[in-house]
C-alpha cells in the first residue's frame, strides 16, 4: 500500500508542479531519512551554530542567486559523495530532483552545466589559463542588463569613430 501511495504522490508532483502539497510530503520524508542516516540529532550537530540559514536570511532577494548557488553546489557535492550508498540513494535522487525543479526551473541543461562547473579543477594549469583569458568577458557579463554582445558592439563602434579637430 505504501508503494502505491508513493507512486501516486510522485505522479501528482509531476502533474501539479514542485510546489504541490504531495511533493513537500515526499521530500519531507526523504529529508527525514537523510537526517536519520547522518544522525543529525547528535549533540555535535548544533555545535558552531547554523551553517546556511543565517546567510540565506541576508540574501533573500531574487538577484542574490549567487549565494544560493554556492549552497546548492555544497549539497550537490555532498550528494555526489554518497551517490552509491543504497540506503539513501533514493532520497538523494528525490531531493536532487526537487532542487533542480526549484533552483533551475526544471531546466536539466542548466543543472548539468552547473554540475559541470563543479567538476572543473582549479589546480589544472590549462584551466587556469583559459579562465584568465575569459576573465574580462566574465566580468562584463556580470553587469546586470548588459549582454556581452551589446557591450562588445558598443566598444567597437566607439573605438572606430574619430572626433573632428
Amino acid at each position: 500500500m505504501q508503494f502505491t501511495s508513493y507512486i501516486v504522490a510522485v505522479q501528482l508532483c509531476v502533474l501539479l508542479g514542485s510546489s504541490a502539497f504531495y511533493c513537500r510530503v515526499t521530500s519531507s520524508a526523504e529529508i527525514d531519512q537523510l537526517k536519520e542516516y547522518f544522525n543529525t540529532s547528535s549533540t555535535d550537530t548544533a555545535g558552531g551554530g547554523i551553517l546556511f540559514l543565517d546567510i540565506l536570511k541576508n540574501w533573500e532577494k531574487e538577484s542574490d542567486k549567487i549565494i544560493q548557488s554556492q549552497i546548492v553546489s555544497f549539497y550537490f557535492k555532498l550528494f555526489e559523495q554518497h551517490k552509491d550508498n543504497q540506503t539513501i540513494k533514493k532520497s538523494i535522487e528525490t531531493i536532487k530532483e526537487e532542487i533542480i525543479a526549484k533552483f533551475f526551473n526544471s531546466s536539466y541543461s542548466k543543472a548539468e552545466a552547473f554540475q559541470n562547473l563543479l567538476r572543473i579543477s582549479v589546480h589544472d594549469l590549462q584551466v587556469q589559463r583559459k579562465a584568465i583569458s575569459e576573465l574580462y568577458e566574465v566580468i562584463v557579463s556580470l553587469v546586470p542588463g548588459t549582454p556581452l554582445r551589446k557591450r562588445k558592439r558598443s566598444q567597437t563602434l566607439f573605438r572606430g569613430r574619430r572626433t573632428p579637430k
